[in-house]
C-alpha cells in the first residue's frame, strides 16, 4: 500500500474519488470537476434521511468511480470518526477492481495532521481481513486497492508516515490474536517477536521455564504446569534515548489458548480463547511500532506467554506458589490465569527499574458485563496517572473507562492460608482482579491497568474494523510513550 498527499486541486489519474459529506451540505471549494461537483450535489440533495458511515456510490462516463460517505455533523468529525468513514469507504470497495484510490480529508474542525494520520489508519484497518486461512482466495476478500492519495493543503508526510506505522501496529497485533492455538503457540509468538526486532532494531531476549524458575517466577510457570508447550517470557527493548534508565514498562498477558485449566470453562465459545494474548500481541505489536517511529523514549516491553491446559501437572484449586514478589499466591480459580502470569511480569519490569507500568490483558468478563464491547476498564494509580493515560488513551483512539480500586478489594483478595488468592467471588470482579495486581506494584510506582477483555473481539462487522480481533491498546501504548519522549 502507498500513501501520498497533495493539494486537491493538483490530484489526477485515479480509480475512485471519495468525498465525506458532512450535514451542513457543504462540498470541498478545491478540486472538484464540475461533473462531479453536480453529482454531489445530487447526492447531499437526496441524502435527506442519510445514517452515519452510509455509502453512496455513482459511475459516470465524465466523473469516474465517485464515493460518497455521509460523516455527520462536522462538530463531531474527531479522529475516531475520521479512522472509521476511511475504513466504511475501503470495505465498500473490497469486491471492486478499484487501485488508485483518491480522498478528500475534512481538515477543518481537527486540524490537517490529525485528519491525514486517522483517514491512513482507518484505510491500513480496513485492509486486513480476519478470513486468512480460507483455502479460496476469492473468499478472503482482499481488497485490491494499492495507492491512496490523500487531497488536502499543507505538509502532512510526517502524519501519513505515523498513521501508516501505527495502523500497520493495530494490525499485527490483529492478526496474532488471529491465529489459531495450534499456530500461534507460546514458541510461535516468542518467534514473531524476534522477526519484529530483527526487522525494526529492538533488543530481544526470550527466557525459558529454567530462567524464569531462577528468577522465582513461580506464579507464571504455575499456569504452564498442565501445558507440553513451553512456556516463553519475551522481554523487548527500545533504546530510543539512549542510556539504561526505563522510562515506560508494558506488560502485556500472553495466554495463548485458555482452557480454563481443572476450572475448565464451557465448551460455548471456548474457542475464542485463541484470543486470550491479545495483551501480549498488544504490547508486540506498539514496541515495534515505537523502533519504527524512532520514538527518544526508553521503553521495555514484555509478554509473559504459556497456554492454560489440564493436566496431570497442572495446577490444582487450593494450590500454593510464592510470586517473584516473594507474595504467596492461593490459586483458588485455575480460570483466574491471567492475574497469575502478569504479577510475574510487573515485578520483572520494576527489578529492571521501572517506575511507570502499564499491563494489558483480557483479564476478566466482569468488565464485558460492566462496559459492554465499547469501552476498556482503567484501573491504577496514583489518580493522576490513571487520568494521564485514560485522555492520552482517548486522544488516540481507545475507549477507556476509569474502575473502582479501593481497600475493600483489596481486603477481598486476602487469602486465609496465603497473601492473596487469585478468586474472591463474582460481585466486582474485574475490581478483584485489578487489586491481585496491585498487590505487587511498588509503593510510590505510577501503574496501570487495562482490561481489554470488553474490547478485544468484536462479534459483528464494526464500521472501523470488519467482525474479529480489534486489537486494542496498541494506540494507547505508542502514544503513551511518545508523551514520555516529550
Amino acid at each position: 500500500m502507498k500513501f501520498r498527499s497533495t493539494p486537491p486541486s493538483e490530484f489526477a489519474d485515479v480509480d475512485v474519488v471519495v468525498v465525506p459529506l458532512f450535514d451542513d451540505k457543504r462540498l470541498p471549494a478545491k478540486g472538484l470537476t464540475r461533473a462531479t461537483r453536480n453529482v454531489l450535489e445530487r447526492i447531499v440533495a437526496e441524502s435527506v434521511s442519510a445514517k452515519l458511515y452510509e455509502v453512496t456510490t455513482h459511475f459516470g462516463e465524465k466523473t469516474g468511480r465517485v464515493v460518497a460517505i455521509y460523516a455527520g455533523k462536522r462538530a463531531e468529525y474527531v479522529p475516531e470518526r475520521a479512522r472509521a468513514l476511511a475504513s466504511a469507504v475501503v470495505k465498500s470497495l473490497w469486491r471492486s477492481n478499484a487501485k488508485r484510490l483518491a480522498f478528500f480529508v475534512a481538515a477543518e474542525s481537527i486540524g490537517a495532521e490529525a485528519a491525514a494520520q486517522s483517514t491512513v489508519e482507518g484505510v491500513t484497518y480496513a485492509m486486513w481481513r480476519p478470513e486468512s486461512h480460507k483455502s479460496r482466495p476469492e473468499e478472503r476478500r482482499l481488497p485490491k486497492i494499492s495507492e491512496v492519495t490523500l487531497l488536502v493543503d499543507g505538509d502532512v508526510k510526517a502524519a501519513v508516515r505515523r498513521g501508516e506505522i501505527v495502523g500497520d501496529a493495530v494490525n499485527l497485533a490483529r492478526r496474532l490474536a488471529n491465529e489459531p492455538a495450534n499456530l500461534m503457540t507460546p514458541t510461535h509468538l516468542a518467534g514473531e517477536a524476534r522477526e519484529l526486532a530483527t526487522k525494526t532494531g529492538l533488543e530481544i531476549e526470550v527466557l525459558d521455564r529454567e530462567r524464569c524458575a531462577a528468577l522465582g517466577m513461580n506464579s507464571y510457570l504455575s499456569v504452564a504446569q498442565g501445558s507440553h508447550q513451553p512456556p516463553q517470557f519475551i522481554v523487548l527493548r527500545h533504546r530510543g534515548r539512549g542510556g539504561d534508565a526505563i522510562d515506560v514498562a508494558f506488560v502485556g498477558k500472553g495466554i495463548t489458548f485458555d482452557s480454563g485449566g481443572i476450572s475448565i470453562k464451557p465448551a460455548d465459545g471456548m474457542h475464542r480463547m485463541k484470543g486470550d494474548m491479545a495483551g501480549a500481541a498488544a504490547v508486540i505489536a506498539a514496541m515495534g511500532a515505537l523502533a519504527k517511529l524512532k520514538a527518544k523514549v526508553n521503553v521495555i516491553g514484555v509478554a509473559p506467554c504459556t497456554e492454560n491446559l489440564p493436566g496431570g501437572g497442572a495446577t490444582k484449586p487450593g494450590d500454593v506458589f510464592t510470586s517473584m514478589s516473594g507474595r504467596t499466591v492461593e490459586v483458588i480459580n485455575t480460570d483466574a490465569e491471567g492475574r497469575l502470569v502478569l504479577v510475574d511480569g510487573i515485578t520483572y519490569v520494576q527489578r529492571q527499574g521501572a517506575r511507570r507500568v502499564v499491563d494489558v490483558a483480557t483479564l476478566t468478563g466482569a468488565i464485558q458485563i460492566a462496559l459492554g464491547p465499547y469501552f476498556a476498564g482503567l484501573f491504577g494509580r496514583p489518580a493522576a496517572f490513571v487520568e494521564e493515560v485514560r485522555r492520552v488513551g482517548t486522544a488516540a483512539g481507545d475507549r477507556l473507562w476509569p474502575m473502582p480500586l479501593t481497600d475493600e478489594y483489596r481486603e477481598d483478595i486476602r487469602s486465609d492460608i496465603a497473601d492473596i488468592t487469585n478468586s474472591a467471588g463474582r460481585e466486582g470482579g474485574a475490581s478483584k482482579g485489578a487489586a491481585f495486581l496491585d498487590a505487587v506494584v511498588d509503593a510510590g510506582a505510577d501503574w496501570a491497568h487495562l482490561d481489554i477483555a470488553s474490547t478485544s473481539w468484536s462479534e459483528k462487522d464494526r464500521p472501523q474494523s470488519p467482525k474479529g480481533p480489534q486489537g486494542p491498546a496498541v494506540r494507547t501504548l505508542v502514544a503513551l510513550a511518545e508523551r514520555y519522549a516529550e
